[in-house]
């Protein structure tokens, strides 16, 4: 069920994150994926995945408090802080393969997957100086 009046008054980048929020609950759905982890800052990524109603947890990994208590509301996300050396509103050197690796390494090391597991991941970033895009969310499939 998709009410097109939301997804109208939607800006783009809202409307690709959820279409990628939705692919990704349903990719993991499909492959039967133990966890949809998700890297967010201000909790938008986590937000639009739990609209979807996803049937595993969905681990928001966060860079502020203050997002991760608000994403304590939604159904089925379950924020943990990640521990980063910057601030991510001002250092757009973001290395989101980094960030990824070390949500993965947490989700491990707190027992919510293990090897042979598959996990989705989901992440938006903002387009480099160099880059030809203003904003890219990014969902991968994989197994541990």
């Amino acid at each position: 069920f998709i009410d097109f009046d939301i997804v109208d008054s939607m800006s783009p980048l809202e409307a690709e994150l959820d279409s990628v929020a939705e692919s990704a609950v349903r990719s993991a759905r499909d492959m039967n994926a133990k966890v949809i982890i998700c890297i967010t800052v201000d909790g938008d990524a986590a937000r639009s995945v739990a609209r979807h109603r996803p049937n595993m947890p969905v681990l928001a990994f966060c860079t502020d408090v203050q997002a991760a208590r608000r994403l304590q509301l939604h159904r089925s996300v379950i924020p943990l802080m990640l521990p980063v050396q910057f601030d991510t509103s001002t250092d757009k050197k973001i290395q989101m393969g980094l960030l990824r690796a070390e949500a993965i390494r947490s989700a491990k090391e707190f027992g919510y997957v293990r090897s042979g597991d598959r996990i989705v991941t989901m992440d938006c970033v903002v387009g480099k100086e160099h880059d030809l895009h203003e904003f890219s969310c990014n969902m991968k499939m994989m197994t541990i």
